[in-house]
């Protein structure tokens, strides 16, 4: 083999290696709004493990805990501004920017069932709506999860609509707030991670947080004695990045995030489905009753949830417009009379 051939060939190798290797490996920090023991705070984690892996380690997320950086109602600026790269929250933290953010994030009363939710997600639009709320401030919603059936936590019995009245609920500003308003209750804004201290020396009487089995994991059954189990709703547990960082991606990468976005849904719910019982289970045995309002009772907050998310709607065009995409899913699958 001559000189020049044996240069050639070489080049080629050095090229090839060059064409094979991967990207630069890259680490994005995402804040969470929930305290490092919850569930879903834990779930986010393990998808970050997940994409480390699926990307052979080229884009690594570190997983910060609520108020880490910057606290909940600030997230959206911080993702924004590229402080943070990204946040797995509620929009309803944003509900005071615009009233799209509380009708995408706590369709209050709308949604029942987990899979219908994610579906609204994935094929009613709800992904498509939250990308173009979001390109004003900057970030591009991945995917929207939801984090469970809301289960109230309450440290007094509450079996009907009067019973709230005179009770101090935590609940984050957005629909639920004025649920709660609507039926007697006062309402309290804090972040997740202060909701347990605030039951326990009772600033507040309950509060609106997580499903029934991460509230029994998180210890709330020692200090709340009357849960209402699947009460209002399905909150959306969003995953929004920086929108130039998203747009950087390789298309690759790209697709790994939106599958491992919506997989994370599943493992969300379906760790949440089979810790149910044993929680229910372990608190009857406890000595804490948990609420099962009956059927009249739910459809009359239902009616009142209604009524609100109308009143929502008036608030900006795209929240007429998310209200709009919500009515035509729900009346399509039949579950809006």
């Amino acid at each position: 083999m001559s000189t020049r051939t044996m240069a050639i060939a070489a080049t080629a190798l050095v090229l090839a290696g060059w064409a094979g290797a991967p990207d630069a490996a890259e680490t994005w920090r995402i804040q969470t709004a929930l305290p490092t023991a919850h569930p879903v705070h834990r779930a986010t984690e393990r998808w970050a493990q997940d994409v480390a892996r699926m990307t052979g380690g080229r884009l690594r997320i570190e997983v910060l805990p609520g108020g880490a950086v910057v606290p909940p109602t600030d997230l959206i600026d911080a993702v924004g501004q590229g402080i943070l790269d990204g946040m797995a929250t509620a929009s309803v933290y944003f509900t005071g920017r615009d009233p799209a953010f509380a009708l995408l994030g706590d369709l209050v009363g709308g949604y029942r069932d987990r899979t219908v939710a994610l579906a609204f997600c994935e094929y009613g639009g709800g992904k498509e709506l939250y990308r173009e709320l979001y390109a004003a401030y900057g970030a591009y919603t991945i995917g929207c999860p939801n984090s469970g059936v809301e289960s109230l936590v309450s440290s007094r019995p509450i079996r009907r609509i009067e019973d709230f009245k005179g009770v101090k609920i935590r609940a984050p500003e957005g629909m639920a707030a004025t649920l709660f308003r609507k039926m007697g209750a006062s309402p309290v804004a804090l972040p997740p991670t202060e909701v347990f201290t605030a039951i326990d020396k009772k600033v507040v009487d309950g509060a609106d947080y997580s499903s029934y089995a991460m509230n029994h994991s998180l210890g709330f059954h020692k200090i709340a004695k009357y849960p209402i189990l699947h009460f209002h709703s399905l909150p959306v547990y969003e995953v929004t990045v920086n929108k130039a960082k998203w747009d950087k991606l390789p298309d690759d990468i790209k697709a790994i995030l939106e599958m491992s976005v919506r997989d994370l849904a599943v493992r969300i719910n379906l760790e949440d489905m089979i810790a149910e019982r044993a929680a229910i289970v372990a608190d009857r045995a406890a000595g804490v009753e948990p609420i099962v309002w009956p059927p009249e009772e739910l459809a009359a907050m239902r009616t009142l949830a209604a009524e609100i998310w109308a009143e929502f709607a008036k608030g900006s065009p795209m929240a007429r417009k998310v209200f709009e995409a919500h009515k035509a899913f729900l009346e399509k699958l039949g579950l809006l009379r």
